[in-house]
């Protein structure tokens, strides 16, 4: 009887073992790339943390993350369901004490895990299966998922939501695990775990980041080129985490409202986005786009190059597209793109090129971002213009310049960015009376609180000889009829005697006029 011949093993695998399961030495190499990826993340994206003012953001979510449970549950039945899960972990993180160094932790961890899973899943998806045509090496398939993860590290745009009290680093890690739990489910062994852990990953995302939920396009688009099995269980596990996630999406539908201030974003919107994404450089998005060019033409990691397209560059326009009907374009909300983007980037390594080119191209490739994006990286860490409103400055005036008994008023009041800052810091208020104040946010189970009538206003102003008044730059704003009431009252019986303006924030200061008013 003529012996079989034994069954042909690629470079790196394991003989009996699931298609692309690397050796116990390349396990090893795996797991040092690992944990060089997440501290070198961790390093970047910490440093500086605390350098940025926060901005009105971060400064809600501290002010209700230190909330007791039930006032955080309270407030979420009406308004920011839709960021509810960041406010439970900061709080359950860090309690009634939270600071805002403290919940960018948050972000900061999940950007530097990020890396090494982003690692893990361009080294999957470009190896493929075994004898597929189109895969690569193992250690062609290494560099890939190295030069994603060093990608994703140098960018900018991820550097400044890795430092924001906000969850978009955290939907972005998710969004990339999720794509990792997919493909390891379709290409490896381990059964129906991997297909429960990623249907979990769905509802998880969704309560993270709505719009993250575009990644589910490039999952789609790798399970029906990986084949109808695989494809059936993806719609199947895809399917149930939608489906556990609808009472969530018709809750946050009726939550809507929040994001009616979103306009229709203009086409230079959409360049000025890649723009920044890439680096804030020109330079940088030629690079990119040449090396995405470069993988369509001569990749050989198909199904790398197809999720790289469908994550990395599709959510762009397609967003952009929808929020043309409903507006829903902001580019903080796009933050999960970036894995995919890197993906697609390092795609060009797997081209048919020797080792040594592709990593000498791979190593210019992370180089070209680092260096023409260092300039936005020390501008996102800037103390006034980092998160582009500076808070911190707002307060410290006021409370340098402010006397016991000093009234404080807001106009406009009606947005939340103003009074938050009696929120964030409550020691550079505590000698000024709110005067409009009827209700705190906790006692109202409302971002700011609760105002008096306009009839009132005035009941509460007699008395009061200097009044700080915060808002924004510019032209005194009145949108309601308090405004309009507590400008009448400012202009007839007070006299503006100073400006002080920070970044997205004006400080005024008057005083009572006529005889008796204090000087």
């Amino acid at each position: 009887m003529a012996d079989v011949p034994a069954a042909r093993h690629r470079p790196g695998e394991v003989q009996g073992s699931a298609p692309g399961t690397p050796r116990p030495a390349g396990r090893r190499i795996d797991l040092l790339a690992g944990v060089v990826a997440t501290v070198v993340a961790a390093v970047v994206f910490s440093w500086r943390l605390g350098t940025p003012s926060p901005w009105r953001d971060e400064a809600v979510t501290i002010a209700v993350a230190a909330r007791t449970t039930e006032q955080i549950w309270a407030l979420v039945q009406s308004v920011d369901l839709v960021h509810a899960p960041f406010y439970f972990l900061a709080h359950a993180l860090f309690g009634t004490d939270v600071d805002v160094v403290q919940a960018r932790w948050i972000s900061v961890v999940a950007a530097a895990l990020t890396a090494p899973v982003l690692y893990g899943l361009g080294r999957r998806l470009a190896a493929g299966a075994a004898g597929a045509a189109g895969a690569v090496g193992p250690g062609t398939a290494r560099l890939t998922g190295a030069t994603a993860a060093a990608l994703f590290v140098s960018m900018p745009f991820v550097s400044r939501y890795a430092q924001e009290a906000r969850p978009y680093a955290l939907a972005t890690l998710v969004a990339t695990l999720g794509t990792y739990l997919l493909v390891r489910a379709g290409t490896g062994t381990g059964g129906r775990r991997w297909w429960v852990a990623y249907a979990v990953s769905v509802p998880v995302l969704v309560a993270l980041n709505t719009v993250a939920a575009l990644v589910l396009l490039p999952q789609a688009g790798w399970a029906l080129a990986a084949g109808r099995r695989t494809s059936v269980r993806a719609a199947a596990a895809a399917g149930a985490g939608l489906l556990a996630s609808v009472p969530l999406l018709l809750a946050q539908n009726a939550q809507s409202g929040q994001v009616a201030f979103l306009q229709r974003p203009t086409p230079g919107e959409l360049g000025s986005h890649v723009l920044f994404a890439l680096g804030s450089s020109p330079v940088a998005v030629a690079v990119a786009a040449l090396a995405v060019a470069a993988a369509v033409r001569w990749g050989r990691a198909r199904r790398l190059v197809l999720v790289g397209l469908l994550w990395g560059v599709l959510p762009w326009p397609l967003l952009w597209t929808i929020s043309q009907v409903t507006p829903f374009w902001t580019t903080r909300y796009l933050v999960f793109v970036a894995p995919g983007t890197c993906l697609a980037i390092a795609a060009v390594v797997t081209v048919r090129l020797r080792p040594r080119v592709g990593a000498a191209l791979a190593g210019l490739l992370v180089a070209v971002m680092t260096v023409t994006g260092l300039h936005m990286q020390f501008v996102f860490r800037s103390p006034t213009i980092g998160h582009a409103e500076d808070l911190r400055g707002t307060a410290t005036y006021v409370a340098a310049h402010a006397r016991p008994g000093d009234g404080l008023l807001f106009l406009p009041d009606g947005e939340y960015r103003y009074r938050v800052l009696t929120q964030l810091y409550p020691e550079a208020f505590a000698r000024l009376d709110d005067i409009a104040l009827e209700r705190t946010a906790a006692q109202s189970a409302t971002l700011v609180g609760t105002t008096v009538p306009a009839p009132h206003l005035w009941e509460r102003v007699a008395g009061v000889d200097r009044i700080w008044v915060i808002g924004g730059v510019g032209p005194v704003v009145t949108k309601t009829a308090e405004d309009r009431e507590v400008r009448r009252l400012l202009n007839q019986d007070y006299q503006l005697v100073s400006t002080e303006e920070k970044r997205a924030f004006s400080v005024r200061l008057y005083v009572r006029q006529g005889p008796g008013a204090a000087g």
